[in-house]
């Protein structure tokens, strides 16, 4: 289905009047407290920080004449405008810098607390510093504390922080007081009733009263033929499940039938290629040649990560990569053994680069990659890469939930960002992996960030391959629920157990990013996620090799963003030049460009009677898979797992809900191949 007309009659008034709505407060000429993030009131407080503990800040500083910056954007982002498209330079973006007088303040005022000033970014608007955790607290004024959340400790500012002195006039924001560890958005496949990966092939089972697992499957192509298959669905079926040893309950099912394989539900490079309509883009030799996509990653070892790309690729048949169009960057040096043992980003990058690879053979790919995953090493990265010129597209597969930061917190990131922008570099975030993060609604605070950034365009997910009469199947909004019938064989459930949500496509409404222009029409005042989307559906997933190890069953919106970026850097590819931030084109594209996702329901899927003592009760399909919200469409299907019987879902994504047009699930849609190229090439 093409993308619908946008309702608002967009225009691109700019991102000017995005930059200065973007977060409230008077910011601009005077700093601001940094207040004490949200994360620090959720989590166990271990007490203060060990003094002399080394910690790195980064100072942002205000730009000189703010209001003339953000025009300047604006006009970069207007057609007919005599800039448009014509991106700044480090030096033109210098230009708003503060006073050399000014910076020279500020690094006097951080070395007067014991900091040492390690750099000052090109453009005169950064200085990064590193020093005891008491000269820390001494500059800012305020109390660092460790925290330890989900397993992981962190340090955060207890009370509101502004740097002391005459220089606190020119700070714009601080990076680096909260050390808070960036989620990977990867999700495996996993069963549901034992919570283990499901990532590799498995033998045939019998289903009950023998009956023999299907074994007509559409192979994997490639070297992927033996553990994968995307031809995940087979006819309905009636499945009746009984009591060891005794007469009830007895449990009569009917429905739709999922994997029932000896293979992993995954798509290789080639089907992923064709689903997307790349084919017709590579016949044209728009394969992102003569492109760099950046790939931002947390600790990683680099030799294992190359070694196992040069694998993928020979595996699915992909040219091959090699020091001319792959490259490792450690741009704050390598993350130590003990980085890697604790927060080892392997699958995430193997994920990242193998994607980007898959759907832009043709572009160089560098990775940089972080020494710990602290959220302050990520806006690092990025802001490296632009003043080095690394590449105009750069895929971030992480994020954390927005409301445990806070709108002071994150404003050093947010001019990271908008630099960016300025720049024409595409910078994509993934929206996550679980949907509104069980807060039951999207406006509570789950959606993620930095993908709410308005500076941003921040990548969904979805499922492909649902059953909808075609012989290609739909692709709808990633969100899986299931509910476990059996859990063991010849052992019915009574009653069955509902898991409600395994995850899904995260969105919302941003709780203190201010909805842009483009976003006008909107409901609320906050910006909206996410704007595009790409396969993410682990249970739809894809293939990929890590540690020498080829798996199926792999995705997260870590998956769909490497996916679009790539499309978008053959975009870049095909116009000739960059094109900048893709969020604000995309509601301005033809009809056709984008593909719209809708719901996609099925008559038969899943339910039954479950017989006992007290007599028969109906589970419907919607009582099988609650909590259900506002979604009434939706596709569901037995999965046959050694016996046992889970019930799984596809498009049922907690309290976000896939409509016609954009939705908090998918945006506005998926990427339509060529067509979508080379509309996006025309707003050049």
């Amino acid at each position: 289905m093409s993308q619908k007309a946008n309702p608002s009659g967009w225009a691109l008034a700019g991102i000017a009047s995005l930059a200065c709505t973007l977060l409230a407060g008077s910011a601009l000429h005077a700093q601001s407290l940094i207040e004490r993030p949200r994360v620090a009131d959720i989590s166990s407080d271990h007490g203060p920080i060990q003094p002399q503990k080394q910690l790195t800040v980064t100072v942002h500083l205000n730009l000189r004449n703010e209001a003339a910056f953000n025009k300047a954007v604006n006009d970069l982002y207007t057609p007919g405008s005599p800039t448009y498209h014509q991106w700044m330079t480090n030096s033109d973006i210098a230009r708003y810098a503060p006073a050399p007088s000014d910076v020279e303040t500020v690094k006097k005022e951080l070395q007067s607390h014991g900091l040492s000033v390690l750099s000052v970014s090109s453009d005169n608007l950064s200085i990064r510093a590193r020093g005891p955790a008491s000269g820390v607290e001494s500059a800012f004024q305020t109390q660092i504390h460790e925290f330890q959340r989900q397993g992981k400790v962190f340090h955060a500012n207890v009370s509101p922080a502004s740097l002391a002195g005459p220089a606190a006039s020119i700070v714009h924001g601080v990076t680096g007081l909260t050390s808070v560890g960036m989620r990977p958005y990867i999700k495996y496949q996993v069963d549901p009733r034992t919570g283990k990966l499901h990532t590799a092939a498995k033998p045939p089972v019998p289903a009950p009263g023998g009956r023999a697992a299907a074994t007509k499957v559409k192979k994997a192509s490639g070297g992927f033929s033996d553990i994968a298959t995307n031809n995940c669905f087979t006819n309905p079926l009636t499945v009746s499940l009984t009591t060891y040893g005794a007469s009830l309950p007895v449990g009569v099912y009917y429905g739709n039938d999922y994997d029932d394989t000896p293979l992993v539900c995954a798509w290789t490079p080639s089907q992923i290629q064709d689903h997307y309509g790349l084919t017709a883009a590579y016949k044209k030799g728009l394969d992102g040649t003569g492109q760099t996509i950046v790939i931002v990653d947390g600790p990683t070892d680099g030799v294992q990560l190359t070694a196992d790309l040069a694998q993928f690729s020979t595996l699915a048949g992909l040219p091959a990569t090699n020091s001319s169009n792959f490259k490792v960057l450690y741009p704050d040096g390598k993350p130590t053994e003990l980085a890697l043992e604790n927060f080892n980003w392997q699958d995430e990058a193997s994920l990242d680069v193998e994607w980007a690879h898959s759907i832009a053979p043709g572009a160089k790919i560098v990775v940089e990659i972080m020494p710990t995953e602290d959220w302050d090493e990520f806006e690092f990265a990025i802001d490296y890469a632009r003043q080095n010129k690394l590449g105009s597209v750069i895929s971030n597969s992480y994020g954390y939930p927005e409301a445990l930061f806070g709108a002071a917190t994150v404003k050093g990131f947010e001019q990271v960002l908008k630099k960016a922008a300025a720049a024409g570099i595409n910078v994509n975030f993934s929206t996550g992996d679980g949907g509104d993060e069980g807060l039951g609604a999207p406006d509570a605070g789950g959606q993620s960030y930095p993908a709410t950034s308005a500076y941003v365009t921040a990548i969904g997910g979805t499922s492909i391959g649902i059953p909808n009469g075609t012989a290609t199947g739909a692709e709808v909004g990633w969100g899986n629920n299931a509910n476990i019938l059996s859990f063991a064989v010849n052992d019915v459930l009574d009653p069955p157990l509902a898991l409600g949500s395994l995850g899904g496509s995260g969105g919302g409404v941003s709780t203190f990013i201010t909805k842009p222009s483009w976003q006008k029409s909107f409901p609320g005042t906050g910006r909206q996620e996410p704007d595009i989307s790409a396969l993410g559906d682990p249970y739809t997933g894809a293939v990929f090799v890590e540690y020498g190890t080829p798996l199926a069953g792999i995705g997260g919106t870590s998956l769909s963003c490497p996916i679009f970026s790539a499309i978008w850097a053959i975009a870049d590819q095909k116009a000739g030049k960059a094109l900048g931030q893709a969020a604000p084109l995309l509601a301005k594209l033809p009809a056709g460009a984008i593909n719209d996702v809708v719901p996609v329901s099925s008559p038969t899927n899943v339910a039954g009677i479950v017989f006992d003592s007290a007599g028969p009760t109906y589970y419907s399909s919607d009582a099988l898979l609650a909590p259900l919200y506002t979604t009434t469409q939706y596709y569901s299907a037995f999965w046959n797992l050694e016996g046992e019987y889970v019930d799984i879902s596809f498009g049922t994504d907690t309290s976000l809900t896939v409509t016609s047009g954009w939705d908090n699930v998918t945006g506005w849609g998926v990427p339509n191949g060529l067509s979508f190229i080379n509309a996006a090439a025309k707003a050049k």
